[in-house]
């Protein structure tokens, strides 16, 4: 990517947020084990890689909730919230030992570091256990700030989410984009103001060509040439 490119991003979107698990990470394999865990504590089988891409997106307390309606147990919602905390307390436990991050990740992060871009998540993940990821495959530095499902009183597809995240690393919503891997994604983006791109790969049952971003790429180093592409 040549220069004037450089500058195109770097004056459009100098504030990048990005989703986390299914956009910079796949993480399906520790939260199935964590959520396997409850599973079998309350007798009931785990669940596999795949069930928990399906359920992931809106935060723990729904992946809880679609893991026991899977075997005919849906829950109420003080019942749901006791389960949600027991796979809290697993996955918190553990939340590093099979989750990597996506092909290209790295090295785009450093290089929109070294341009000046403000990087921030903005995820349905808790805070704590998404910083400990980002921090163990050293995404952060050069990502700055982590906005959790627990960081603010909303979370996506709520646009506060992204507005308030991007008010405290002292971004302007107006010149921000949001990375993302689903509609959740979209929503809050463009509720948001932001334009959305979306990864090809993440975890959503709808296809990301079919969820109305500005951009889809189908590999992490195609962002900076897609970035271009919406600032010309």
């Amino acid at each position: 990517m040549n220069s004037d490119a450089h500058s195109l991003i770097a004056a459009r979107f100098p504030t990048v947020i990005y989703d986390l698990d299914g956009t910079l990470i796949d993480s399906a394999k520790d939260m199935q084990v964590a959520v396997s865990n409850v599973l079998t504590d309350h007798g009931l089988p785990a669940v596999t890689e795949d069930d928990v891409r399906f359920f992931m997106g809106q935060g723990s307390k729904v992946t809880m909730g679609k893991a026991f309606a899977k075997y005919g147990k849906p829950l109420d919602d003080e019942a749901l919230s006791a389960v949600t905390r027991e796979f809290v307390r697993y996955y918190e436990a553990d939340p590093i030992s099979h989750t990597v991050a996506f092909a290209g990740v790295a090295d785009v992060v450093a290089g929109f570091a070294r341009l000046g871009l403000k990087q921030g998540v903005c995820t349905n993940k808790f805070e704590k256990p998404s910083r400990m990821i980002l921090e163990h495959l050293k995404l952060m530095p050069p990502i700055a700030d982590v906005a959790g499902a627990d960081t603010f009183p909303v979370r996506k597809p709520d646009p506060r989410h992204i507005l308030m995240l991007v008010e405290r690393m002292a971004g302007d919503p107006k010149r921000a984009v949001m990375i993302g891997d689903s509609i959740h994604d979209v929503e809050a983006a463009h509720a948001a103001g932001l334009p959305a791109v979306l990864v090809s790969w993440g975890y959503t049952v709808k296809p990301a060509s079919e969820l109305g971003a500005e951009a889809v790429i189908r590999h992490f180093g195609d962002l900076p040439d897609a970035l271009a592409g919406l600032a010309a």
